[in-house]
């Protein structure tokens, strides 16, 4: 069994990273060929030790055990997480481990800091990796540019098959061929940059021609409270706030339409997770998206922060509700084929097992 040092985020709170290794953890406990060391970090608040803090452990952990064969960094290309995890991947340079590198959120704006100032501090730190994943070819791109000469890998994040293990295809087909209202679902963070707010004005423009629709926004964010103050009185939307588990698994169930029109994304699991439960998806065409998504099959691309944009997304499926049960079957059997993490464990498990 191969030692495996993985550095990464709090497992128990909720986000991408998360939902992500959690899902790997699960998958890879089958087939016993790692064997995965964790060291969470982050989450101090506004303690300014807890870096330090988490850089000393890191330390500890490669002066003490010398059995790890391998370590995975997990970054976003954010301010606080490229220069935090960049100086373990120098750790882990200084100590001659190898390492990969697996970016998961990508901010534009700091990206471009990145070309302007930081070049040099990524190739002294991430550029030391064995191979460095990302989620588009976008960011793949840029990783290049920048002069990393090792492999860039553009892989898909994932969703645990067990979240849907009882959810039952045919009663959502039954359901568009029988129901009359239409319930759309975001799930999200409530930030102005997922794009909330577009898609209630959107909501509300189509609910001047039609009363058969009803908006299920979930989740939880810094815009909360603005939102709700938006939406205050208005019957057919409902704010759940943060959702998981059994009520996340119910939403996703009774739903059917799900919409995400963020400004910018990696790729977002939320969407992965809509398509295991057979969801129709409307999207913007950011990140990792623009790499799987398959307009008019999986759903529709809109543009971002442009309310008419979801507007015309959403009345063309009103206008032909049969393409809602097209679009079900497709997702719900591709997310099952490519999507799930026992799927994306083994292409994953290949590359490491180069490295070992």
């Amino acid at each position: 069994m191969s030692n495996i040092l993985l550095i990464v985020g709090n497992l128990s709170t909720p986000g991408g990273v998360s939902v992500f290794w959690n899902s790997m953890l699960d998958a890879f406990k089958k087939s016993n060929e790692f064997h995965f060391k964790t060291i969470e970090i982050g989450g101090h608040g506004k303690n300014i030790l807890g870096p330090l803090y988490d850089q000393w452990r890191v330390h500890k952990e490669l002066s003490s055990n010398n059995q790890t064969q391998l370590a995975i960094i997990n970054p976003s290309l954010l301010n606080r997480s490229f220069f935090r995890d960049g100086l373990f991947a120098k750790q882990l340079s200084k100590k001659a481990l190898p390492f990969i590198v697996f970016f998961h959120g990508w901010d534009l704006e700091f990206e471009a800091k990145v070309t302007l100032k930081y070049t040099n501090f990524f190739l002294n730190s991430f550029g030391k990796a064995k191979k460095i994943f990302v989620l588009s070819e976008e960011f793949k791109e840029k990783i290049v540019e920048w002069g990393y000469k090792g492999e860039v890998v553009v892989i898909t994040t994932t969703v645990n098959a067990n979240l849907a293990k009882n959810f039952l295809l045919e009663e959502r087909v039954q359901r568009y061929r029988n129901s009359t209202t239409t319930k759309i679902l975001f799930l999200s963070r409530i930030i102005k940059e997922k794009g909330v707010f577009e898609l209630i004005e959107a909501f509300e423009q189509i609910n001047k021609k039609t009363k058969h629709l009803k908006l299920i926004v979930a989740g939880d964010g810094e815009a909360f409270e603005e939102l709700k103050s938006r939406v205050e009185k208005k019957e057919n939307i409902e704010l759940t706030g943060y959702v998981e588990g059994d009520k996340k698994i119910e939403l996703l169930s009774d739903a059917d339409l799900y919409i995400l029109p963020s400004y910018t994304e990696g790729l977002p699991i939320s969407v992965l997770e809509a398509m295991l439960f057979g969801l129709p998806v409307i999207t913007t065409k950011v990140g990792g998206l623009k790499r799987f998504f398959q307009e008019d099959k999986m759903g529709y691309f809109i543009e971002p922060k442009s309310s008419k944009s979801i507007e015309d997304a959403i009345l063309k499926i009103l206008e032909n509700r049969t393409i809602l049960e097209e679009m079900s079957r497709f997702n719900y059997h591709y997310a099952q084929k490519y999507l799930t993490n026992d799927v994306v464990a083994q292409n994953l498990s290949k590359h490491l097992k180069e490295l070992i």
